[in-house]
């Protein structure tokens, strides 16, 4: 389950990479982790319409948890050569 979960989170990850949004331009962005949040996990998803956050409902007496996360890129180009890099020039996610 574990190598699952890391090749899961890998090709996200690359996935991610590869469609960079500007800030107040993560459409493609948005609805894809909301979908990979709903088919991976049991988080209840909070769509805020430009932006999203996930809870995570730890159950009767304990404390729940949210998750939030930037997800826009930066108004630049790639600048390396990886193999998932941004296919969309002047636009990358270098963290």
């Amino acid at each position: 389950m574990e190598k699952k979960n890391l090749a899961l989170a890998t090709r996200l990850r690359h996935k991610l990479h590869q469609h960079p949004e500007l800030s107040n331009e993560e459409v493609w962005t948005k609805q894809h982790l909301i979908g990979f949040l709903k088919d991976h996990t049991k988080l209840d998803i909070v769509d805020k319409g430009t932006w999203f956050y996930a809870v995570y409902h730890a159950g009767e007496g304990k404390k729940n948890l949210a998750f939030r996360a930037d997800y826009d890129a930066l108004p630049m180009d790639e600048g390396i050569d990886l193999p998932h890099g941004s296919q969309f020039p002047g636009k990358a996610h270098k963290c």
